[in-house]
């Protein structure tokens, strides 16, 4: 079979899964709950040397390390998802240098395949920008990074799915943008340098929980208020309002224009079964 046959016959699977669990092709989603609603148990691990794993024996697992960013970890798990769907038996993805789709085992390319269009369909790529009144053929390093958060992806991983898979695109655009580093793609998009990771919310965030780790700051670009425990006020900033990840836990960011958001604050490096990251130790 063709690669592009593998691409299409894979996208689509991503997209019946997706409709199999009533979940909206037009907004961003949590990953890790719609593997728990398929009854597929997800695990984060401490093994240095894996990336994630599909173990259809237990359960089934999905096995993820808890080492890799948290970009990574979300697309390793709808990869496994793909592996899931294809009923490929037990499957384990080592850690290693990116490698092209063109030298991928037609396995594992097809599980990429699954894994960019679960995640980032072409429909919710579209509205992503449109709906913040950019032009996605066009976007700029800072408005990729911004909607990159919103997908719960990587910054690279955006570009090369917009480029690869949705062809929105061209390939000149596409290397500028990749000539930008994740951390100077973010200090664009705040106007601000920070060490931290940080994710940019605004009020067209629909569609999937804010879900950050302890120590991450959330950049709200709407005048806002939050309810819970699990986030503290940090520095002033001149274009929105700063949050920091304080303890494990749920809270909920308020607008004064009828937008809300749940914010989910998970252990850093988190070990253990992904329903129980967001819950304080002892809880």
């Amino acid at each position: 079979m063709d690669r592009k046959t593998i691409a299409r016959q894979s996208m689509m699977a991503a997209l019946r899964m997706r409709q199999t669990a009533s979940l909206p092709l037009e907004e961003a989603i949590c990953v890790y709950d719609l593997a728990e609603s398929l009854g597929i148990e997800v695990r984060f691990v401490d093994i240095p040397s894996l990336e994630g794993m599909y173990c259809p024996e237990l359960g089934p697992t999905i096995l993820l390390s808890a080492l890799r960013p948290s970009g990574r970890r979300v697309f390793t798990c709808a990869h496994e998802l793909g592996h899931h769907d294809s009923q490929d038996g037990s499957r384990v993805d080592q850690f290693a240098a990116s490698t092209s789709g063109s030298k991928k085992e037609p396995k594992e390319f097809a599980a990429d395949c699954f894994a960019g269009a679960l995640l980032m369909p072409n429909m919710a790529v579209h509205r992503a920008f449109n709906i913040r009144g950019w032009n996605a053929k066009e976007c700029t390093p800072e408005q990729v990074f911004i909607v990159a958060n919103y997908f719960g992806v990587g910054y690279s991983t955006l570009i090369y799915h917009m480029h690869s898979a949705l062809r929105i695109l061209a390939e000149p655009h596409a290397r500028d943008l990749l000539r930008l580093r994740p951390n100077q793609a973010q200090a664009r998009a705040l106007g601000w340098h920070s060490k931290d990771t940080v994710w940019i919310v605004d009020n067209h965030w629909s569609g999937r929980p804010i879900d950050v780790e302890v120590g991450d700051l959330i950049l709200v670009r709407c005048k806002s208020r939050f309810q819970g425990e699990c986030l503290l006020p940090s520095d002033d900033v001149t274009r929105g309002t700063l949050l920091r990840a304080h303890q494990p836990g749920t809270g909920r960011l308020f607008s004064d224009h009828d937008w809300s958001a749940f914010v989910r604050v998970s252990r850093k490096s988190f070990v253990g079964r992904s329903l129980f990251r967001h819950l304080q130790e002892g809880g």
